[in-house]
């Protein structure tokens, strides 16, 4: 039992040990970043073909919505 436990404590030791010896990268920062893919444009449009994933989603919470106050306006009135 002490040989497993001094074998477990060995081997978090050297653990410790190989996060200390770790190198630091030092990226460029030179680089010019340009997010935007079109520059013309000043409002963020929803029926884009790249944000087809975000209108499918917003759609489906809107749906939910509707179909939630429908099923309540229902169960009122029968």
């Amino acid at each position: 039992m002490s040989s497993e436990l001094h074998e477990y404590i060995e081997a978090s030791i050297n653990k410790k040990e190989n996060i200390l010896n770790g190198e630091v990268i030092s990226f460029p920062n030179n680089k010019d970043i340009n997010n935007s893919q079109d520059n013309n444009s000043e409002f963020w449009n929803l029926k884009d073909k790249s944000n087809i994933d975000q209108l499918r989603a917003v759609t489906g919470i809107c749906f939910m919505f509707i179909a939630l106050i429908l099923m309540g306006i229902y169960s009122n009135f029968v």
